[in-house]
């Protein structure tokens, strides 16, 4: 007998009786449960607890994990690392056997690494450069801290990474500034957290004689969420295996997401196979989180995906509904403030509430609306949205306009003054406009006046140009009577603002961050319709309370990106700004690696089962000019939400027939067969997408195999039992499922 717990798929894991396997998981399907009885089984079976590894992606997965393998076991429990404590342990080990120079392992303070950085920057950049590269300084130093750890996620250094990133010749300098940082560390005996795992992995890759010597230890070895996995955890791990032992790895190539970490779906797909060659492949294809309608739209929408494994997910609770519902608005934010306002008057909990975000500029104007009508939330961004820096000119605008900037002490005004001038940059060097800054803010008032008496005459033209008209448009503002959001709109155009936010940013996407960030703030500012003073006392009022919100911990909605909702899961999502431009999220030229469509796609499923039984998707209405880019995503039309919905609702109440306006797809058929249901269906086909060489099918009678030719009409396909046959796609279309 089985276990009530545990599911047949669930059960196979947890007899798997040895050999390498991999495990491919879809959201919610009990991957832990599973593992936990693996774990206990083994320990039953005689393995002593001290030989087990067991390797999870994040340290809340890791005291998850462990506490819940304590609750199970009566005795001893294996050790349970992220990857970068056992690096920590695995640095230790070989500091005491010197095989590694010591090091002081408490990771540096990321403000000491970014100092150092700047250093560096300063040091290695072109002479000819630094002046527009001090003009965006913390996009720099940001840009170059991730250049640096992104190399420390390969064995192959720093050039590959900077090849990889597809770096334009500009930043060739970045590679002086990488060993320039890497020779101070040392310098130190200090590491980052990214060095905790690349130290150990670059020497072990260098040293295959001493890499022998930590290896062939551990008589499993269990990493969760492989899909994550970048090239220096992954040759870790064949180090530690070494030559003796099982390598079990779980994960779902399908929530592949952190591609700018080093990590890519091949890891599970074929490197583990070619490492650790498989005896068992086990699937996970039932989900425990969400109803049939989402199980279905996830199905349809990244089955449009190329690059991934053979599975098919089907809801384990059909009684339990997961409802999608599209919403096409113009005015998204004061749709959700009316649903939100809904859900507290029926009592709804809001923290069981996500709104999840592609980037964080879609979150700015429904920050704004929900600290306007007093709904509490949480931001998973470090800064909410009235503390982030590229609004700081505009509220020091606000405070010279109110009066307010005058009753400020000496040492605050230098520094709003300099901010203020110098955003965006005025290309005029920091040594020269911080001591005119200091000399300006000792005077009381009257700042325009002042400050275009004292220009220094040294100055170029362009220089004294730019530096007189802000010089004017101080004055302007000293002496505005207008309203709020008018005088910030004459300092964006007259200043061509956004324009000149964009290029002080480092990346398109940065900048574009920045730009929809200050519209909305404008845009919030125009619908007050109050003088700079109130507008500044209402906006001091709304951070008031909000921080009151946090402190009291109050009942709140969250508000994160996509990515940093990974693992977690809500009873309702709301999915905002689901636009041709926002999603996929593809911009002309990015320092990261570059967004595909399929990893876009991969990271708006990760989004969507979130959802336990209520997915909200907001996009903007149909009917639009062709080529405007607030037309709706293309990936909604990919999710076939009307015969999802039909579906779903047939497999509740199971229907001896089910007739269909809409066409329907071999998904859709699959599914119900999956499920056991098999009614009359009259209703239009939909047309089967031709695979792509070197894409999967799945044959009803052949099983799995992946399409190795294709001439003509005519295709040969390698199956699972290694045997290539041909067919012609018309018939062969027929048979796939």
């Amino acid at each position: 007998m089985h276990p009530p717990e545990l599911t047949e798929e669930q059960q196979a894991i947890a007899d798997h009786a040895g050999g390498h396997a991999k495990i491919i998981a879809v959201a919610g399907s009990g991957k832990t449960t599973a593992l936990l009885h693996y774990v206990r089984n083994r320990l039953d079976a005689g393995t002593a607890a001290e030989r087990m590894l067991v390797l999870m992606y994040n340290r809340s997965a890791r005291e998850d994990f462990d506490r819940r393998l304590r609750q199970l076991l009566d005795g001893p429990a294996p050790a349970v690392h992220t990857f970068h404590s056992l690096g920590y342990r695995l640095y230790q080990r070989m500091i005491a056997n010197r095989h590694i120079a010591p090091a002081n392992l408490t990771p540096l303070p990321q403000s000491t690494v970014q100092l150092q950085i700047w250093k560096a920057i300063e040091e290695c950049a072109p002479p000819y450069e630094l002046e527009d590269i001090r003009a965006r300084k913390q996009s720099e130093i940001e840009a170059a801290e991730y250049f640096i750890d992104y190399t420390k996620t390969i064995l192959t250094g720093d050039l590959s990474a900077f090849q990889e990133l597809k770096l334009g010749d500009e930043y060739l300098y970045f590679l002086k500034v990488f060993r320039t940082f890497e020779d101070w560390r040392r310098s130190q005996n200090a590491v980052t957290y990214a060095d905790l795992i690349y130290d150990p992995a670059i020497l072990l890759s260098l040293e295959p004689g001493i890499a022998e010597q930590y290896g062939s230890y551990y008589a499993d070895i269990l990493v969760d969420e492989y899909q994550d996995i970048n090239e220096v955890q992954h040759f870790l791990l064949r180090v530690l295996y070494g030559k003796s032992g099982n390598v079990i790895a779980i994960g779902d190539p399908d929530q592949t997401i952190y591609e700018w970490r080093g990590s890519k779906p091949d890891f599970l797909l074929k490197f583990f196979d070619g490492d650790f060659p498989p005896s068992n492949v086990y699937q996970l294809s039932r989900t425990f989180r969400y109803g049939h309608q989402l199980s279905l739209a996830a199905n349809h929408f990244i089955g449009n995906n190329r690059e991934r494994a053979d599975i098919f997910c089907v809801s384990a609770n059909g009684e339990q509904p997961t409802e999608i519902e599209l919403v096409h608005s113009e005015k998204e934010t004061r749709w959700l403030v009316d649903y939100l306002r809904r859900c507290q008057k029926r009592g709804r909990p809001l923290d069981q509430i996500a709104v999840l975000v592609r980037l964080w500029s879609v979150a700015a104007p429904i920050e704004l609306a929900l600290l306007a009508s007093n709904i509490p939330y949480r931001s998973g961004n470090r800064n909410t949205v009235l503390s982030r820096r590229e609004l700081r000119p505009l509220f020091w605008s606000l405070n010279i306009a109110s009066g307010r900037f005058a009753e400020l002490p000496a040492k605050r005004r230098e520094q709003g003054f300099y901010e203020w001038l110098t955003a965006p940059h005025i290309r005029i060097p920091r040594k020269v406009l911080q001591p005119l800054c200091a000399q300006l803010a000792a005077y009381g008032g009257n700042w325009g006046k002042q400050l275009l008496g004292l220009i220094p005459e040294s100055l170029s033209k362009a220089q004294l140009k730019r530096l007189k008209q802000r010089a004017e448009l101080l004055t302007e503002m000293e002496q505005w009577r207008g309203l709020a959001g008018e005088l910030l709109r004459r300092q964006l155009g007259e200043l061509d603002y956004l324009t000149g936010i964009g290029e002080d940013s480092f990346t398109r996407q940065q900048g574009e961050e920045r730009q929809q960030t200050i519209l909305a703030f404008c845009q919030y500012l125009d619908s007050l319709k109050q003088s700079p003073a109130a507008a500044l006392a209402h906006l001091q009022e709304l951070q008031r309370q909000h921080r009151e919100g946090e402190q009291t911990e109050a009942d709140a909605v969250q508000i994160t990106t996509m990515h940093q909702a990974k693992g977690l899961e809500w009873d309702q999502v709301v999915i905002p700004s689901l636009t041709q431009h926002n999603m996929p999220y593809q911009p002309q030229r990015d320092f990261t690696t570059p967004a595909s469509l399929e990893s876009e796609r991969r990271l708006m499923y990760v989004a969507m089962t979130r959802a336990r039984h209520k997915l909200y998707l907001l996009a903007p209405p149909a009917l639009r000019e062709a080529g405007a880019e607030q037309q709706p995503s293309l990936f909604i039309d990919e999710m076939q939400l009307p015969l999802c919905k039909l579906f779903a609702d047939a497999l509740q109440q199971r229907p001896a027939n089910i007739s269909s306006s809409v066409p329907i797809s071999r998904q859709a058929l699959r599914y119900l067969e999956a499920c056991d249901y098999n009614p009359e269906i009259s209703g239009p086909r939909m047309p089967m997408r031709k695979p792509a060489l070197g894409e999967g099918i799945r044959h009803r009678k052949l099983g799995y195999g992946r399409v190795i030719k294709w001439e003509d009409e005519r295709l040969e396909i390698l199956f699972s039992d290694r045997k290539t046959r041909r067919f012609d796609w018309e018939k062969l279309a027929q048979h796939l499922m």
